[in-house]
């Protein structure tokens, strides 16, 4: 009897101490602010072709300016929600179109505990063709520029060279909607490459 009284009070101290011990190990979720901005540039290859074909090969090709910011507000475990704008425009819009837009939405980056945090983002905006050498011409209708929702998805990484300061890869598919194709819509395909500023992350190097 003794002896069954000590091992229930000793489930009994225990119990509560281990479900506590678990509940401390489980990830969660802590609100944290932590904003940064970025600059990049790269290459769009558009996916407009000529004569209303879609083609990535022998289609339009811009070079490209994007900058942005990034704002990550919810943090699960060394992974990071949070929100990202970014705004595009051509500095050569080559010879079939030119695309600018502005997108906003969801990222999530995860911190590896190194100097590299990959990201995935999910992007939704507008954005604007320009059609060069005079327009596009499709049957007896001459596009000059035509607007659009867009749609896009992508990812990418930051490897850190100081605290605030880190090298930016992206590569991000936007999909565009434009009359000139035959399907009525294309995607486009980003590449780029820039820094990336973190603010209140500290100086120095790591």
């Amino acid at each position: 009897m003794k002896s069954a009284f000590v091992l229930l009070s000793a489930l009994f101290l225990i119990g509560p101490n281990s479900r506590a011990l678990a509940q401390a190990n489980q990830p969660t979720a802590i609100r944290k602010l932590a904003p940064s901005a970025f600059v990049m540039v790269g290459g769009t290859y558009t996916g407009v072709g000529s004569f209303g074909s879609a083609t990535h090969r022998n289609g339009g090709k811009n070079m490209t300016l994007t900058a942005g910011g990034d704002l990550g507000f919810l943090s699960f475990g060394r992974y990071m929600l949070g929100a990202e704008v970014r705004g595009s425009y051509p500095i050569d819009s080559g010879h079939i179109v030119g695309e600018k837009s502005i997108l906003g939405g969801a990222r999530m980056s995860y911190e590896t505990g190194g100097l590299i945090r990959p990201y995935v983002d999910g992007l939704f905006g507008r954005g604007q063709m320009n059609y060069q050498n005079g327009g596009y011409q499709v049957g007896s209708l001459l596009y000059s520029q035509t607007a659009t929702n867009i749609y896009d998805f992508g990812g990418g990484a930051e490897f850190d060279v100081f605290r605030q300061i880190s090298l930016k890869v992206d590569v991000q598919a936007q999909h565009w909607n434009t009359p000139v194709i035959a399907n009525g819509h294309v995607w486009s395909a980003q590449g780029s490459i820039g820094a990336a500023y973190r603010f209140g992350a500290g100086q120095g190097p790591r």
